[in-house]
């Protein structure tokens, strides 16, 4: 079988067009150039404003996880209450 003619074959690489050869590993922690982004890395001060903003969110999603608990438990009850007369 041959090959398809109306895709030549091309020799070029990524540094013609202004791209750059980069590793096959990935960061997850941001940037690794130092000095470039946030320092929240650095500074103790942001550190416990983030965390204290994670303490809220959780507490807010346990408030709301409680609510919608004692809706469904106050719903059933009701239907109960009306289904045997109580």
């Amino acid at each position: 079988m041959e090959k398809s003619k109306s895709f030549p074959e091309y020799s070029c690489s990524y540094t013609e067009f202004g791209f750059r050869e980069r590793s096959n590993s990935y960061n997850f922690n941001g940037p690794n150039q130092k000095g470039s982004g946030f320092s929240a890395s650095s500074d103790p001060e942001l550190k416990r404003k983030k965390r204290i903003k994670a303490y809220n969110v959780l507490t807010v999603e346990g408030k709301l996880k409680t609510s919608v608990r004692n809706s469904f438990k106050w719903i059933k009850n009701k239907f109960s209450d009306i289904r045997y007369g109580v």
